[in-house]
């Protein structure tokens, strides 16, 4: 059920709907209510609000709308066009002709691109008008749509592989095999532009279609593919190329890799600097999607050994007077970094290219020192100072090269003491910082190195120390000591720096952007561990924490929770959500906007066994208890009853009964926050179930434990419960099953040595004793039966609080 706050927003957007479709604005209409619809699927008056927008036409007839842009090329026109496509499903006949329309028009208005994007993936109709013409003259439809742009392109990759929009599989797979050759044409077309289009294409097909395409492939698809990899060309070619050659690898397995080797070998054997710039860039390329046959190449006997040679004489070449290629030595040294991954190749690396590579990164003002550095970075066992230092110092200056030297800095502070270097260097950490919300190719090397400096060591139980130093010894090895600069105390200090420079909102504006799923993880393990001090959860929250970890969560929840890798992104997320929530007042944070009933659903997955964990790590289980109590102090009780219908299942099937004292003493405490909700109460009285009974025993089984605070907690929880005369008469009739436990249990909180837990004792036996009619004459007999005047006496000597006093002086007026 909604809660006002939400309610108060659906109306809010119900009225913005009204309001668009009034004036002819179906597009803002439309997002009015999809949002209004997220709020409440179940709304009747959104649900009657969409009926009146599908029946709406603005006016206008969007065929009609279409002809007159069509006709007379106004800007205006082609608006009101646009926006009924949007606004408007249309029926099949009415997307036909406006698909015949679109296509037949030979004009080349502005907005022509956009409208035939649009119509094509909102319409079934208009696609099967596609699929038909493919099937008539595939040449002709590719060569229209491709030229008209993007937007319209970018439906003949999908049409081939809708299942639905073809009367046969042939006809289907004829389609595909077809888009295939005419995308591979157009690479390999003198002069063509906008090769990124085809490129994607390509990448879906092999992708999607790998049995249908693949047959395709051969020596002249593998140059077309792999001759786009070429670090001349423009960043967003290659990086559809990189994706195509991955699907392509993967699509035609050993044949694939022949044909790449055949490539490998066949352009490098003919020795010219643009073939050997394009076979390096597509080894660098391949290297981290079939590294094996990659590193087998590199280590060809002779490549290796006369690569710097040959280097050389490219620069003795330029000291003659000829014109030196600086793209070749840059080709070489991404194939050099890009060959690291594999350890054989490093070590070939350190031996014969470490020298050249140092001469190269010692250079003033080269172009290439950042790629050398980063290459020395990597085939290093441990860094150097030196070598730090030039890296920070290339970032510092914003040189050219700086993604390559924060990618450097991404290797060298894997050592404890160049994180400590690093994170005290104020001005560098703010580089990092504007770099990781300005530069997006820079993103990767400054969330892996902000990961470095704010990681923690992994707390271990004495058992797996021990563990682990006898698989050391097993191994004939040393335990390697732990390096003091990587404690705790170190560590938090350079979570402090960070979050000083303001990584937070780098954080949130670099995750807006297309970031990959390693980015994210990476930014996640950042917000986790800033999370683990309490004294920087406030500032966190305040810089908009919360909700990116609410969005990253919500995204993970909705398109990848199929994969153990997202899984692990939003278990990280909710955890460090946890965190937060821990520490802030939670109605500073959730408003109408960003709702707490999300962060209640994000938390719930935290409480169940993490099956991917060989030993279950309950840290995450402990902190989002205590997040979900805070929650739970909200005064919309609505949150409460969200959490009894989501949480408390694990709370009364294992949590209660956990064997970890802190996991069950916040367990308790949940409970007696939660406790504040009827609906909660009714869980002990009134809801009819079997378990009851037994919720009751065990709420007063939980308030004679030995843990001082879960006492306190279960204390608590029974000084709410016994507000309500059915729950006094449930301890009342429970005592009268199994002896006097029930009314014992609340005496015996009025002994206890801690004040708040003898408080919660007094106002429990107060409201058995004041309960109207025949229960509270029953309680009272029960509690002086069980000694209670002796026991509230002699709790009152020993209590120092005014209140207490007061309470005992009433209670026991009642009961003597």
């Amino acid at each position: 059920m909604p809660t006002n706050g939400t309610s108060d927003r659906i109306g809010d957007l119900i009225a913005k709907a009204d309001e668009y479709i009034e004036a002819n604005e179906l597009q803002k209409a439309s997002e009015a209510l999809r949002e209004a619809s997220h709020l409440d699927s179940n709304n009747d008056v959104v649900k009657q609000r969409w009926t009146a927008l599908q029946k709406s036409d603005g006016g206008a007839d969007a065929v009609e709308l279409l002809r007159k842009y069509l006709e007379s090329q106004d800007a205006e026109e082609g608006q009101k066009a646009l926006q009924a496509l949007k606004a408007k499903q249309l029926q099949a006949k009415d997307a036909v002709q406006a698909g015949e329309l679109l296509l037949d028009s030979r004009n080349a208005p502005e907005l022509l691109d956009t409208l035939t994007g649009t119509l094509l993936q909102r319409n079934v109709a208009a696609r099967k008008l596609v699929a038909s013409r493919l099937s008539k003259n595939a040449t002709q439809i590719f060569e229209l749509l491709f030229d008209r742009g993007e937007e319209s392109f970018n439906v003949v990759a999908s049409v081939p592989l809708e299942s639905s929009l073809w009367q046969t599989t042939d006809g289907q797979a004829t389609a595909q095999r077809d888009v295939f050759r005419l995308s591979v044409a157009t690479l390999i077309k003198a002069g063509a532009e906008h090769l990124e289009r085809v490129m994607r294409c390509l990448a879906r097909l092999l992708s999607l279609a790998p049995d249908t395409v693949a047959e395709l492939v051969d020596e002249d698809v593998v140059d077309a593919v792999l001759s786009c990899l070429d670090i001349r060309l423009a960043p967003a070619l290659r990086s559809q190329a990189m994706l195509a050659t991955s699907k392509l690898l993967e699509a035609t397995k050993e044949r694939g890799e022949d044909l790449f080797s055949q490539f490998i070998t066949g352009r490098a054997g003919k020795q010219t600097n643009d073939d050997l710039i394009m076979v390096f860039s597509a080894a660098a390329a391949v290297f981290p999607v079939i590294s094996a046959v990659a590193a087998r190449l590199f280590l060809i006997d002779g490549f290796v050994q006369q690569l710097v040679p040959n280097l050389e004489r490219n620069s003795e070449d330029a000291a003659a007077g000829k014109r030196k290629s600086q793209t070749l030595e840059t080709a070489a040294l991404e194939l050099l970094s890009a060959a690291c991954v594999d350890k054989p190749c490093r070590e070939a690396i350190d031996r014969y290219c470490s020298g050249w590579l140092e001469h190269l990164s010692e250079e003033c003002g080269g172009t290439h020192k950042a790629l050398a550095a980063l290459v020395l970075a990597k085939i290093s066992a441990e860094s150097s100072e030196e070598l730090t230092a030039k890296l920070e110092q290339l970032v510092l200056n914003e040189d050219p090269e700086a993604v390559q030297a924060i990618e450097g800095l991404a290797y060298t502070s894997l050592q404890a003491k160049t994180k400590e270097e690093i994170a005290r260097n104020d001005k560098l950490i703010q580089q990092l910082v504007k770099s990781l919300k300005e530069h997006q190719n820079a993103m990767f090397g400054c969330l892996t190195v902000f990961a470095n400096l704010t990681a923690y060591r992994p707390s271990m139980s004495e058992e797996q120390k021990k563990m682990s130093q006898l698989k050391a010894y097993a191994n004939s090895e040393k335990p390697i000591p732990e390096d003091p600069l990587d404690n705790d105390a170190h560590v938090t200090d350079r979570c402090r720096r960070v979050l000083d420079a303001d990584v937070v909102p780098a954080l949130v504006a670099c995750c807006r952007q297309s970031a990959s799923p390693t980015s994210v993880a990476l930014a996640v393990r950042v917000l986790l561990a800033l999370g683990q001090h309490q004294k920087h959860r406030a500032k966190m929250a305040q810089q908009g924490a919360v909700k990116l970890l609410l969005q990253i969560r919500d995204r993970i929840a909705n398109t990848d929770k199929a994969t153990a890798d997202a899984a692990a992104i939003g278990r990280n997320a909710a955890h460090a959500l946890a965190r937060l929530l821990i520490s802030i007042n939670p109605s500073h944070i959730f408003s109408s906007g960003l709702s707490a009933s999300a962060a209640v659903s994000a938390l719930v997955p935290l409480l169940s066994q993490d099956e991917d964990s060989e030993q279950r790590n309950l840290l995450p289980t402990f902190e989002a208890l205590l997040a979900l109590t805070n929650l739970a102090s909200m005064e919309d009780n609505s949150i409460r009853d969200l959490q009894l219908r989501l949480v408390w299942s694990h709370l009364e099937d294992t949590l209660l009964f956990s064997p970890n004292v802190l996991v069950q003493r916040a367990s308790v405490e949940l409970v007696c926050n939660l406790m504040a909700s009827p609906a909660c109460v009714a869980k002990f009285v009134g809801d009819g179930s079997k378990r009851e009974g037994t919720r009751m025993q065990i709420l007063l089984a939980l308030a004679d434990v030995e843990d001082t605070a879960t006492r306190r907690a279960a204390g608590g929880a029974l000084a709410m419960l016994t507000e309500w005369d059915a729950a006094v008469t449930a301890i009342l009739d429970y005592q009268a099953k199994t002896g006097p436990k029930g009314v014992k249990v609340l005496l015996a909180l009025c002994a206890d040595e801690a004040e708040d837990i003898k408080h919660r004792g007094f106002v429990c036996v107060s409201n058995v004793v004041n309960a109207p009619g025949n229960v509270g004459n029953k309680g009272t007999e029960k509690v002086k039966e069980q000694g209670g005047v002796e026991v509230l006496q002699g709790a009152l000597k020993q209590t120092k609080s005014r209140e207490v006093m007061t309470i005992g002086v009433e209670v026991l007026k009642k009961i003597m």
